[in-house]
């Protein structure tokens, strides 16, 4: 006899599991998704870029902009770019999913990716990371491939572990937020930082 027993407890599909941005600390420094006249009019240049029957070929540069602009890939963003490109949510999700460089939810201030990939973690990446981490009191125990990114406390700081950064003879590399930096090892970590504060 099964020992089965139905439950009726409501249960996130799997579209709203990938489109769900998790609350983060780090909210506090982007602005909230807004449709304004400037990502209408960025959104209808790039648009432009591409035959109309292929708009749809559009979605990662709408998806960089509005990641360059909020900090993130909020739901309510998938919604706008899948209505201007004329696709269904789940298409601009699987980009999203797809590509590790969207985030789902909001980094710190400052955002410090760490290469992972042989050379580095033989430079000592993981070191780096796990100095950074201390150092700025992130926790990344409940980090995983789908949801990569841990913000510490304050929101100010974030990290995530990035693939081949494509510098291996100066490793271990990391980005900060866009600028890129060589053979920084766990000692280098608190300079790295201190660079970036108050900016």
């Amino acid at each position: 006899m099964s020992s089965y027993k139905s439950d009726s407890s409501p249960r996130s599909s799997v579209l709203k599991k990938n489109i769900e941005s998790p609350k983060t600390p780090g909210e506090k420094f982007f602005p909230p998704f807004e449709v304004t006249k400037e990502l209408e009019a960025e959104a209808k240049k790039r648009i432009a870029q591409y035959p109309a029957e292929q708009k749809r070929s559009a979605v990662l540069p709408l998806l960089h902009e509005v990641q360059h602009r909020h900090g993130f890939i909020s739901p309510e963003s998938i919604e706008w770019v899948a209505s201007k490109l004329d696709i269904a949510p789940i298409k601009v999700v699987e980009v999203v999913t797809f590509y590790p460089g969207f985030r789902q939810k909001a980094p710190g201030k400052i955002h410090f990716r760490v290469c992972r990939t042989l050379s580095c973690a033989m430079g000592g990446s993981y070191e780096l990371m796990e100095k950074l981490c201390e150092l700025t009191k992130i926790d990344r125990s409940g980090a995983s491939h789908g949801d990569a990114i841990s913000v510490s406390p304050c929101g100010e700081f974030s990290v995530e572990f990035a693939e081949c950064l494509a510098s291996c003879g100066t490793a271990p590399v990391c980005l900060v937020n866009d600028d890129f930096h060589e053979g920084v090892t766990a000692d280098k970590a608190q300079n790295l930082i201190d660079s970036y504060k108050d900016s």
